[in-house]
């Protein structure tokens, strides 16, 4: 089951507030972490590096929860349930964080602020697609 994204929501997504993107440990616990995250179609796109607790998290279960609120109004915000159905690892995944670097921190190059990752990460783009969206 599909859940399309409504306006609302994606204004949230449309905007630099950083996400609360929840995954389970393999003990059950859950792990939250804050991220970029974008709307693209009926999909939220979250960007990591392979290998990361997160990305090992999600290959083992793809059921992932971001929540979004907005800084601005507590009353405004969305619980996105999903399920990731795609990684991808492609040159399109530099793009996508250098995309999010640009709406959240106005420069387009994310290595430039985050020199340690350059040459040194593989990027993925976790692609989420809902199930539920409560809020």
């Amino acid at each position: 089951m599909s859940a399309a994204i409504p306006e609302r929501v994606r204004d949230l997504l449309d905007r630099p507030i950083v996400v609360s993107f929840a995954t389970s440990n393999p003990d059950g616990q859950p792990q939250v972490t804050p991220v970029w995250a974008s709307a693209e179609g009926d999909q939220v796109w979250i960007n990591s590096a392979v290998g990361r607790r997160k990305d090992r998290n999600i290959r083992a279960n793809p059921k992932v929860t971001v929540l979004v609120l907005d800084p601005n109004d507590d009353f405004n915000w969305a619980e996105i349930r999903g399920e990731v159905v795609e990684f991808d690892e492609s040159e399109a995944a530099v793009a996508h964080i250098n995309k999010l670097s640009g709406v959240y921190s106005g420069n387009e190059d994310y290595y430039s602020f985050n020199p340690e990752g350059k040459g040194k990460e593989q990027r993925v783009i976790y692609k989420i697609q809902p199930s539920k969206i409560n809020g």
